[in-house]
């Protein structure tokens, strides 16, 4: 007999509603262990692990299964952590992910040559540590009487730009950074930019360190056919794979930024046969379960 079940329950997570200061309003998600309620954290833990993720509407499901699923190996002692989305209120039954207007916004950089569309990270940067980061505190303290230990942000594409940005303007922000298939090519290599004067600047040591973990997918430069892709539009196509250079890019800045000695811990890793989509997986999977897992990671 075919019968209806009940409604899909992602389990383990809430939603909430969060303004900036200029009004706009945020999606912001937060995603526990399914042992949540009866989590009781080690005395030796200095706090609860969270992963803060831009695109939230796309990578939170993602992320929260990531987390579900390897916690379901229940292992003695096995890490727990936290992840929380930040994305957009769509509309319900849009066909969309993304907000594309306000994303475009968000996740880049205010500089020179930027479009007037662009150019908000730094206003996403500050509402990320006065408002959602309060509330994820406040939220652990309500829930399981815990606190936040080491935090860390993950970026895909412009998410990935946004992060980047973040460690070389606000490095202390964030124990760790995770940065996949970033849009270096933006704005005329804007970014390189700032990665030169985040190393000079941390040239003389003494500041703590922070961590970053830099993905790319090996197909974003080279992109197969897609399946009733026509010649131009696939050469088209790649000619803009090409021209954003994703994967040299990447490894370009992962030698200079893994010889800066900036870092207290360094990987970076491409992934063979994934183009610029299914990359997002593989490094948010692979990203949260060595900061929750392998942390220290070994470089």
């Amino acid at each position: 007999m075919l019968k209806l079940a009940a409604p899909l329950n992602v389990g383990s997570s809430e939603e909430w509603s969060l303004t900036n200061r200029r009004g706009k309003e945020y999606l912001v998600q937060i995603g526990f262990p399914r042992n949540w309620a009866d989590y009781t954290p080690a005395p030796q833990e200095p706090g609860v692990p969270v992963v803060y993720l831009t695109d939230g509407n796309s990578v939170f499901l993602t992320a929260l299964d990531a987390l579900h699923r390897r916690l379901s190996l229940d292992e003695p002692n096995f890490p727990t952590g936290v992840v929380v989305a930040i994305g957009y209120p769509i509309p319900p039954g849009s066909k969309k992910v993304y907000d594309g207007p306000r994303r475009c916004w968000d996740l880049t950089p205010a500089a020179p040559g930027a479009k007037e569309t662009e150019g908000g990270a730094d206003e996403l940067i500050e509402f990320i540590e006065d408002r959602v980061k309060p509330l994820v505190r406040q939220r652990l303290t309500e829930t399981r009487g815990v606190s936040v230990g080491r935090e860390a942000l993950f970026g895909h594409s412009f998410g990935g730009l946004f992060c980047l940005h973040t460690l070389f303007t606000r490095p202390d922000a964030f124990t760790c950074f995770i940065a996949s298939s970033p849009s270096i090519w933006w704005n005329e290599l804007f970014l390189v930019k700032e990665e030169a004067a985040f190393r000079e600047q941390r040239r003389g040591g003494g500041a703590r360190k922070p961590s970053l973990m830099l993905f790319a997918g090996g197909q974003e430069e080279e992109p197969p056919r897609r399946r009733g892709e026509g010649d131009e539009g696939y050469e088209k196509r790649r000619r803009d794979h090409r021209g954003w250079r994703m994967v040299g890019n990447a490894r370009d800045m992962a030698g200079r930024l893994e010889a800066s000695g900036c870092f207290e811990r360094f990987s970076s890793h491409v992934y063979e046969g994934e183009d610029h989509g299914t990359v997002t997986a593989c490094s948010a999977s692979r990203g949260l379960t060595t900061f929750f897992e392998d942390w220290p990671f070994c470089v």
